[in-house]
């Protein structure tokens, strides 16, 4: 009996482990990305934590799914050395830099034909080939860390593209560290992952320590 009962717990332990999907801070796993104009950040991958360096600069890293699945949660931990030099409304053109965006790309129907992938910059074409043939794109959901008091628990549709949108979910101005739990749209398959760090508008030189990115279904 002593032996069903440690076998019943091993199976659940399995089964528990499964339900949940944490990232390896491993090179090899992501995609690093780049904007034509923009210096790109500084990345470090360590076995348990992945460190971004920002001077003045500004890049995004992708992590693709092996496998588009749907999740309920994201969670995520992270510390921070500095922080953005914003100036003025923090999000407003010219100070649109935030220490830590970690992003949600969905499954759609959103997709580039030829004459778009011809023009669009490397990221937005990087991006659309994550979905699996027959599908596309639907959005990316961002979770930010902020600074500026008059983002709290707002959420908003970036100038730039329909496809981007921001939650405002952490507040750093007076804290060096957040730890995150957001739920997400169980209605969607998730692609992959989008991690950024943002300093070029705002001449901004941190460092970001991030330790934890779970997906929980």
């Amino acid at each position: 009996m002593r032996c069903f009962s440690i076998l019943l717990i091993f199976l659940f332990s399995l089964s528990s482990f499964a339900r949940e999907h944490s990232v390896k801070f491993k090179k090899e796993l992501f995609q690093i990305l780049s904007y034509s104009s923009i210096r790109p950040n500084e990345f470090a991958f360590k076995s348990n934590e992945l460190i971004i360096k920002v001077d003045n600069s500004a890049s995004p890293l992708i992590y693709p799914l092996k496998e588009a699945k749907k999740y309920k949660e994201l969670l995520f931990k992270a510390s921070l050395k500095g922080k953005v030099n914003y100036q003025k409304s923090q999000g407003e053109k010219g100070s649109d830099d935030f220490s830590l965006r970690v992003g949600v790309v969905y499954e759609g129907d959103k997709t580039l034909n030829f004459f778009q992938k011809a023009i669009a910059a490397n990221w937005i074409v990087t991006l659309f080939e994550l979905a699996p043939e027959g599908t596309g794109v639907s959005q990316i959901n961002f979770y930010n860390t902020f600074q500026d008091e008059k983002l709290r628990d707002r959420k908003r549709e970036h100038p730039l593209s329909d496809l981007l949108i921001e939650n405002f979910v952490a507040d750093i101005s007076k804290s060096d560290s957040v730890d995150v739990k957001v739920p997400l749209n169980q209605n969607k398959k998730i692609l992959a992952l989008w991690i950024s760090s943002d300093g070029d508008d705002t001449s901004s030189k941190y460092e970001v320590k991030l330790s934890k990115i779970i997906l929980k279904d």
